[in-house]
């Protein structure tokens, strides 16, 4: 029994010494802990040749235990991690502007805004859209988005599609043109732009001298001002509340800020 439990001191110790190596996020006391552990089982094993021999058979009988051990540690830094990330963007909100002309999905009087930037040939944008109808109505009457245009350069397509979204708000019909768009984010030449108009049955030629009108062009610019003001450079890009997000997180993420900040807006009224 004494032989099993000084087994088990030194597997769980040379786990600990590993996983904290194999983790890039590594605390401020991290070398501490290491050299403790190792004067530990040092002191079980005072010869350094004898120590290094039963550290490599240990890997060498256990793998997955060092696997598995390893790999939970991992995931365990990286929550801490994205927690203390999220804790920072509580204390660094910003403020985005809602302007006239923005699309906007959800009620009015929602406790949490979600502005979204986006570039419609980006196919993260695509999966950050579906979480955001998912969101509304996991939350209806609870959270709103307003979708703002950040088309990037490397995007052959992405700018006019960004006008003829806005071409076709004009007309009420932005979100099912924007669901056309994501749809086929890889063919998105003026033919397609124009075919989807028709299929929404817009007024075609209002809609095309929307979509190369200065108005609408400013409206783009305008998003993408906003956006390098608050040095947003890729997209998909989210902002709950003056919380930014950045990329295509798992659903569970956007419950999470958006619980957080239904909080917030509940201990406020109280």
């Amino acid at each position: 029994m004494k032989i099993f439990f000084k087994r088990l001191v030194f597997i769980s110790g040379i786990v600990l010494i590993f996983a904290l190596s194999a983790c890039q996020n590594k605390q401020p006391d991290d070398e501490k802990l290491r050299e403790t552990i190792k004067q530990l089982i040092k002191e079980q094993l005072p010869d350094d040749e004898k120590l290094n021999e039963t550290i490599k058979q240990v890997i060498r009988d256990n793998p997955k235990l060092m696997y598995d051990t390893i790999n939970a540690y991992v995931r365990q830094q990286k929550a801490e991690e994205q927690v203390r990330r999220l804790d920072a963007s509580f204390k660094n909100r910003v403020k985005v502007d809602i302007q006239p002309g923005t699309p906007v999905k959800g009620v009015q009087d929602a406790p949490v805004t979600i502005v979204e930037y986006t570039d419609f040939q980006c196919p993260y944008c695509a999966r950050g859209a579906k979480t955001m109808e998912y969101l509304l109505k996991k939350y209806d009457g609870k959270v709103r988005v307003a979708f703002k245009n950040l088309p990037l350069e490397m995007h052959e397509q992405a700018l006019p599609a960004a006008k003829a979204a806005l071409a076709a708000h004009k007309q009420g019909k932005f979100w099912p043109y924007h669901d056309l768009l994501f749809a086929n984010a890889s063919q998105l030449d003026d033919a397609t732009l124009e075919k989807f108009a028709k299929d929404l049955s817009l007024d075609v030629e209002q809609f095309n001298r929307d979509r190369q009108s200065d108005e609408i062009a400013k409206q783009v610019e305008s998003d993408k001002a906003q956006a390098a003001k608050l040095n947003l450079r890729s997209t998909p890009m989210f902002i709950a509340n003056g919380v930014i997000i950045k990329g295509a997180k798992q659903p569970s993420h956007f419950s999470m800020v958006i619980e957080r900040l239904l909080k917030e807006t509940q201990n406020r009224e109280e």
